[in-house]
């Protein structure tokens, strides 16, 4: 078949074509310099629109599509994320930002084990990535599954030594696995190395008075308590401790405020008829005893508050 265009309209031809690819190019990349600075102004909801109407005007930008998975990502909003993070990594399998940004949002959504699958199915390329170890031992570890999970985490921080949300989750696999002096161990170097995060010394405190130290327990609950007041795990952790170490006054108001914000958790309930029973409130002890036997007869909520490690 004989081409009927000539040499130079074929010329203008590429010409236009390239011209409208880096167009298309430079609007999407004013488009999410855009929503970016939203964002860091706080201004996430005329972010995410800025980016749904690009990615409207521009299907195939897989930055597009990447940059509204992170943004819905950093928002929580999971589901919406792993649609947008899988269009991205599809059109872009050898990105290492949204392969492991999809995992991570299949976790937020509480898919381990798909995050397990996808993590093994790309880790010839990513094998090498720390950061690709320590989500997949994350989700191992959300699935039960110590022993793989340990050893992801261990090969995580062979990789990069310093990756301390690695740390973290392995005290956990090592607690257990039975192993409360190598948790201690992980614990304690945690909290030497990032002193300013009070998961680490909420965790460490919990280790500390499984293994008999409720001196030194009680003194890392109230760092933790220093350093973040109203966080809800530090609270509970402290709360506690404080109470199985006999200081019910200066348990109570933890408890109460756990239970204002979730009335729904069996143990706060339980701890705080304890308390009140202990402090002499014979009422308010029965009214909790009540609430937690009715939250025992009919439900499968959860008996601490979801406590996650922190992720990247």
């Amino acid at each position: 078949m004989f081409c009927l265009i000539s040499k130079p309209v074929r010329c203008s031809l590429i010409v236009l074509l390239l011209v409208a690819g880096c167009h298309a190019e430079v609007s999407s990349n004013n488009a999410i310099t855009k929503a970016s600075a939203l964002s860091r102004s706080g201004k996430r909801k005329q972010a995410e629109a800025v980016l749904r109407s690009a990615v409207a005007a521009h299907p195939d930008s897989a930055d597009l599509h990447g940059a509204l998975g992170e943004l819905l990502f950093r928002q929580q909003q999971y589901e919406q994320a792993v649609q947008e993070l899988g269009i991205a990594a599809q059109a872009a399998p050898d990105s290492r930002q949204y392969n492991l940004l999809l995992a991570e949002a299949l976790i937020g959504w509480r898919h381990f084990g798909v995050a397990v699958d996808f993590l093994n199915a790309v880790g010839a390329r990513f094998g090498n990535e720390a950061q690709y170890h320590y989500d997949l031992g994350f989700a191992y570890y959300n699935l039960n599954k110590v022993a793989p999970a340990q050893k992801e985490l261990e090969e995580a921080l062979r990789i990069m030594p310093n990756l301390d949300p690695a740390q973290y989750v392995l005290g956990g696999c090592l607690l257990a696995a039975g192993d409360s002096a190598g948790a201690l161990r992980e614990f304690r170097k945690l909290v030497q190395e990032k002193p300013g995060k009070a998961t680490y010394w909420a965790a460490l405190a919990q280790v500390l008075q499984a293994t008999g130290s409720q001196a030194e327990a009680l003194r890392a609950a109230e760092r933790a308590l220093v350093l973040a007041p109203h966080d809800t795990h530090v609270q509970y952790v402290a709360a506690t401790l404080f109470t199985e170490s006999g200081q019910f006054v200066r348990a109570r108001p933890y408890w109460e405020r756990l239970e204002r914000l979730d009335p729904s958790v069996l143990a706060v309930h339980v701890q705080l008829a304890r308390v009140y029973s202990r402090l002499g409130e014979r009422d308010l002890a029965r009214k909790e005893s009540e609430a937690a036997n009715e939250l025992q007869a009919r439900s499968s909520q959860p008996s601490t508050p979801a406590d996650q490690p922190a992720n990247k």
